[in-house]
């Protein structure tokens, strides 16, 4: 299977789990700083001292002086033209949807991030690695969005170490105080492991056991179907699959994430996956950062030599 078909493949797959859910517009705006910074959220109040919902960084206090210019980029339009039958205008229920899909696919009230990293070491071995990270969320309401893509590519004496491509779209949904239902797909392939696709999709349950402005701590249980194809052939798996993630704002420039989750099918508790990661941002503008990130992956249910993989990746990173 070629592997852009693949990537096409992962990303039609994203993009269907975008349609789900009940999609509710709130008012998002485009703040321009007079120092040239731009930020992107929800505005929550409008007077002397601005105060914006950012995706990332909460609730943001700006004051109105330092404000060049405000644009609202969701306005929430409510009309109710009555048609000759006495039925509500517009469409129905049918091209409503589809107005509102439509809507939420549009990119640009999105919060996004670009990180590139590069690591150059040269003595007794050279060894070059780089990495590329793009990140997008938005929140409507009861409902979060994240799409996140990676790639990790390295090369030590003129060979290579490391070739590795990730996608995940991730869509949060609260049903009850505390209470989110989740749906994540992803999409990977590992040169070095003779991985030529991974595919997978999770539905589970999870509860915010701490919901505070700065410190977030949530968890869950839910189920895994994977298909796989690689050197060994092709399978599919189901597995049960337990997740943790926490969000920490020490101050308006640092901010801690950590993630864990475990994957285990079955019939056989002992091949389970394993995937860690924690890393530290920090802000040096409203528009660029500097990140140090930590990743462990291990997998059992490969081959002994190909179980693990771990990395320690430092970037600079554009917040747009």
């Amino acid at each position: 299977m070629i592997q852009g078909k693949r990537a096409i493949l992962a990303l039609v797959l994203a993009l269907g789990a975008l349609g789900m859910g009940h999609y509710a517009f709130a008012q998002e705006v485009k703040i321009s700083l007079k120092n040239g910074d731009i930020l992107r959220g929800l505005l929550i109040v409008e007077g002397d001292v601005i105060v914006i919902q950012h995706t990332l960084l909460g609730d943001i206090d700006i004051p109105k002086s330092s404000v060049k210019k405000l644009d609202r980029i969701v306005a929430r339009e409510k009309k109710d033209t009555k048609l000759e039958d006495g039925q509500t205008s517009g469409s129905g229920p049918t091209r409503r949807w589809g107005r509102e899909f439509i809507q939420a696919l549009t990119f640009e009230p999105w919060s996004k991030e670009f990180e590139f990293g590069l690591n150059i070491q040269s003595g007794r071995k050279n060894r070059e690695d780089f990495s590329l990270r793009y990140d997008m969320r938005r929140r409507i309401e009861k409902n979060d969005y994240r799409f996140l893509a990676q790639k990790y590519y390295g090369v030590s004496e003129g060979e290579k170490i490391s070739d590795r491509a990730l996608s995940s779209f991730r869509w949060r949904s609260d049903i009850a105080p505390g209470v989110f239902y989740q749906s994540d797909t992803l999409y990977s392939a590992d040169v070095i492991k003779e991985i030529d696709l991974t595919l997978e999709q999770k539905f589970g349950l999870g509860y915010r056991f701490i919901n505070e402005k700065n410190f977030k701590l949530s968890t869950g249980l839910g189920l895994n179907g994977r298909y796989r194809d690689d050197s060994r052939g092709n399978n599919t798996t189901y597995l049960v699959d337990l997740f943790e993630d926490i969000d920490y704002r020490l101050n308006q420039r640092f901010r801690i994430t950590q993630e864990f989750s475990i994957a285990l099918p079955p019939e056989d508790s002992n091949q389970y996956e394993i995937q860690f990661q924690t890393g530290v941002v920090s802000k040096i503008t409203d528009s660029l950062h500097m990140s140090v990130r930590y990743q462990l992956d291990y997998d059992r249910s490969q081959p002994k030599d190909r179980r693990q993989n771990q990395r320690l990746v430092s970037s600079v990173g554009v917040d747009f």
